[in-house]
């Protein structure tokens, strides 16, 4: 599984025993796990939820999710008694959905390197001197 797979795995199992979330719910919950600030828009692929709940059925206290697409594309999990298998139909649909949005990838969930360092930026400015317009005057004055 990869980084990003584990996380939604975790954030299933933080979901408790309610019966019956979105997508977007699920998103939010993994955002607070990962401790991403933005990417608020950003949604879950497909693949990686589907993949997230077969380690959930496959485990030795097997829980099961039934995902239903509405006609907005948005993804309702709810928690059943019995694997049941997505519409062909709906899986291509959302799929073709996902193309035009942002989703999560493993880099999100993958803590950054030098996190809490102080950003390399602009280097401190070098000292001011300020530059006296009228010397080429006065030098003219003290020789007269």
């Amino acid at each position: 599984m990869t980084p990003l797979q584990t996380e939604i795995l975790h954030a299933l199992e933080a979901m408790g025993e309610r019966s019956r979330f979105t997508d977007a719910i699920l998103a939010k919950k993994l955002r607070e796990r990962c401790k991403i600030d933005g990417r608020k828009k950003s949604v879950l692929a497909l693949a990686d939820i589907l993949e997230a709940m077969e380690v959930l059925a496959a485990g030795e206290n097997p829980r099961y999710y039934d995902i239903t697409i509405t006609n907005a594309n948005d993804m309702l999990i709810e928690r059943c008694d019995a694997p049941r298998e997505l519409a062909l139909e709906a899986k291509q649909r959302r799929q073709r959905h996902e193309k035009s949005q942002t989703l999560f990838t493993n880099a999100d969930c993958v803590p950054q390197n030098g996190a809490g360092r102080k950003k390399a930026g602009k280097p401190n400015r070098t000292q001011r001197t300020s530059i006296n317009i009228y010397s080429n005057y006065e030098d003219d004055d003290a020789g007269n």
